[in-house]
């Protein structure tokens, strides 16, 4: 889940203060959410099964609905809702009953660090529960193509477990003379056997099953028994295999012309079979093992690694071997330099591990059971060996260079991919470097982390170099009003070019103390740019967002009286927005600050108003005149198909109470009959128009 998707939380707690705070936390720790306060079994069914909910936070003593049958309800009604208790008992004893009942985990009350990562950690896995069902589908939906496949397949294809024929399909039935497929199921192998050929067949299944996954395909050659009684040659290639997710062995014959014709050609070349099968897995130029051979290989040895074994794997990639070698060489000289490094690099290499040719210019060597310090160490020294080498081709003499990228194979490695990546990943990291020639591949920091830090740089050089954006989105009348309004939406140019949404960089800036600096910025800016719009004859009004610390900012009014004076502007051309979240954790100075701007000539806006549990309590401290309802409640509406209930019973209340409201994210026209007939005075999105760096809106059109 995106950290910064609203977590639609269901909350059960007799202390409606508790679940206030609660909310507030969450909205201060970056992590916005819709909640509802749960009170009874009945409000708890309805809301199940009316939305869709993320988590559950419910304190254990709750004794309006108890945590037992809220969780015990959520499993009967069969929905994906983790649970989270929170409980003033300072033993183990509250954990330990609360797990019993079926919570996710238990947190002592205040604990909010704890809480936070608890809460990161359920929506994390059910997030990945989520990709497992869709991939649980996938699975059944590919493994209903395979069977397909294999049902139809020219090729004569059959699974064999314990003597027995788990499957065949209809051109191993007709190979062996049966009309049908089915006829084969369950039948022992040796009824499909001359009788001549039973001790051969037996005595090599006997070796290829004890031989286990470590097993090569293999060729077996018997007279088969056709279902006329008649004999008939069969050479099928047996390998391990699973069927219906039982270990098994897959006997497979292809095209008998194709298979006579390769091995003739290969009986008239004097190649036996064997020396077929080695020369696809060989490199031509080296006599290495290819890329093919390897893959497969250290496929093999993951799928066998065991706890207690720890192998390496080395990337070695020759420097610059197109501009030193193949330029000053050519093509045939460069094939016997690699021969050349080659030999050298097996002479290096130690009994039982794998050398591989793996690009055109490097190798890649699987280690023994080792550790990571020990292979690092060799892998200095192994590129000290290559630069030391002298390379003579043709009476010419060169001396090169290598980088070499190491990574670790263990029981927690998934697929030989995964570790030649991560080994190419660290031959970057060494030409990054340029202070080693071998590094052991690191892990990169979370993407949160180094999301943050490379943020805080973007931010401050975007204000030492005035890389900040504005845009003007319109805000549109459903009234009839001849009031002009726009918002006016920040953007970051950060180092690659590419425009930041503040969503992603307000809370940074607000750590590092500059946000009071980024909103002064924003409004010198914006009042200097209606000023000169204004002086067109137009009568545009914006809307300007404000964030915490300058709701907290005591000097904020009298600059603004500054600044409008300074610009020519009244102050009534502008009305400061402040997100609900912010008001009701500030409220003294949300209140301050809506009193001074009262007094200044402006006006004072809430948005994202309708998260909070009472939001109109808000509004009982602080009386914004211009309310934006959350854009949450829109996106419900038009993309889920949920019913307008909610959203028109809180426009509702907001006229009741002389507010103007505003309803953002229009992204169709199928809402705004909806909007319309519940009274909304604004409405603003991309339907009507995307935010652009002109406030160029023709509302006429509107009229």
């Amino acid at each position: 889940m995106n950290p910064n998707d609203t977590i639609r939380l269901l909350i059960l707690n007799d202390s409606q203060a508790e679940a206030e705070r609660l909310i507030s936390m969450l909205h201060n720790a970056g992590r916005p959410n819709r909640a509802q306060h749960v009170t009874s079994d009945e409000s708890l069914t309805k809301l199940l099964e009316e939305q869709a909910w993320d988590i559950l936070i419910a304190h254990d003593q709750t004794q309006n609905l108890t945590p037992a049958s809220a969780i015990q309800q959520i499993r009967r009604l069969n929905k994906d809702v983790p649970s989270l208790l929170l409980t003033d008992d300072e033993t183990s004893q509250a954990i330990v009953e609360g797990l019993k009942i079926g919570a996710a985990d238990v947190v002592r009350l205040d604990e909010d660090q704890h809480l936070l990562l608890v809460i990161s950690r359920e929506l994390a896995n059910r997030a990945q529960r989520h990709e497992k069902r869709i991939a649980d589908r996938r699975l059944r939906e590919s493994e209903r193509r395979s069977q397909s496949l294999l049902d139809s397949s020219r090729d004569a294809i059959a699974y064999v477990q314990d003597g027995l024929y788990l499957y065949a399909n209809e051109s191993f039935a007709e190979l062996f003379g049966y009309d049908d497929k089915d006829d084969i199921d369950c039948m022992p192998i040796m009824d499909m056997v001359a009788e001549s050929d039973h001790a051969k067949l037996k005595e090599f299944l006997k070796e290829f099953t004890l031989k286990g996954l470590d097993a090569e395909s293999s060729t077996l050659s018997f007279k088969g028994l056709r279902h006329d009684g008649s004999q008939t040659d069969v050479s099928l290639e047996v390998a391990h295999a699973s069927y219906d997710d039982e270990p098994c062995l897959q006997f497979l014959t292809r095209g008998t012309r194709a298979a006579a014709t390769a091995a003739a050609a290969a009986a008239a070349a004097g190649i036996s079979a064997k020396e077929l099968e080695e020369a696809k897995w060989k490199d031509n130029v080296t006599g290495l093992y290819n890329r093919s051979y390897l893959l497969a290989h250290a496929d093999k040895i993951i799928d066998g690694m065991s706890d207690d074994q720890s192998r390496c794997l080395l990337y070695i990639d020759i420097d610059d071997f197109a501009e030193t070698v193949q330029a000053k060489l050519g093509m045939a000289g460069a094939d016997a330099a690699l021969e050349d490094l080659a030999q050298l690099l097996s002479r290096e290499a130690a009994e039982g591990e794998t050398l591989a040719r793996f690009g055109d210019n490097t190798f890649t060597l699987l280690t023994g059971n080792t550790t990571a310090t020990e292979t690092v160490n060799r892998a200095q020294k192994l590129c000290s060996t290559i630069a030391e080498h002298i390379v003579e081709v043709n009476s010419k003499t060169l001396q090169l260079s290598a980088t070499i990228g190491i990574s670790v194979l263990n029981e927690n490695s998934s697929s030989a991919e995964q570790v030649i990546e991560q080994a190419m990943t660290a031959a970057d990291q060494v030409r990054e470097s340029e202070e080693t020639s071998a590094l052991l591949y690191e892990p990169p920091v979370s993407a949160e982390e180094k999301q943050e830090r490379d943020m805080l740089k973007d931010v401050q050089h975007a204000l030492d170099n005035d890389l900040f954006r504005l845009l003007f989105q319109p805000i549109i009348s459903l009234r009839g009003s001849d009031e002009e309004y726009y918002e006016v939406l920040l953007r970051l140019l950060n180092s690659d070019q590419k425009e930041v949404s503040p969503n992603e960089f307000i809370e940074a800036a607000h750590q590092a103390g500059i946000g009071i600096k980024i909103d002064r910025w924003v409004i010198l800016e914006a009042i200097k740019l209606l000023s000169e719009h204004r002086t067109r004859g137009n009568k545009t009004k914006l809307i300007l967002n404000l964030n915490s610390a300058s709701i907290c900012d005591s000097s904020l009014v009298a600059w603004l009286g500054v600044a409008f004076k300074a610009a020519g502007l009244p102050p009534d051309a502008v009305v400061f927005q402040a997100q609900e979240v912010d008001i009701t954790n500030h409220l003294n100075a949300a209140k301050a600050l809506n009193t001074g701007l009262e007094k200044l000539g402006s006006k004072l806006a809430i948005c994202n108003f309708g998260c909070s549990l009472n939001p109109f309590n808000t509004l009982k401290h602080v009386n914004a005149a211009f309310i934006k309802v959350d854009g949450s409640f829109t996106q419900d509406v038009q993309s889920k198909s949920e019913s307008p209930e909610s959203l028109t019973q809180l426009l509702e209340q907001l006229h009741e109470a002389d507010k103007i409201t505003i309803v953002p994210f229009v992204e169709n026209a199928s809402v705004l009959s909806t909007l319309w007939q519940a009274g909304v005075h604004y409405i603003q999105g991309h339907y009507l128009q995307e935010p652009t760096q002109s406030m160029s809106y023709d509302f006429n059109m509107e009229g």
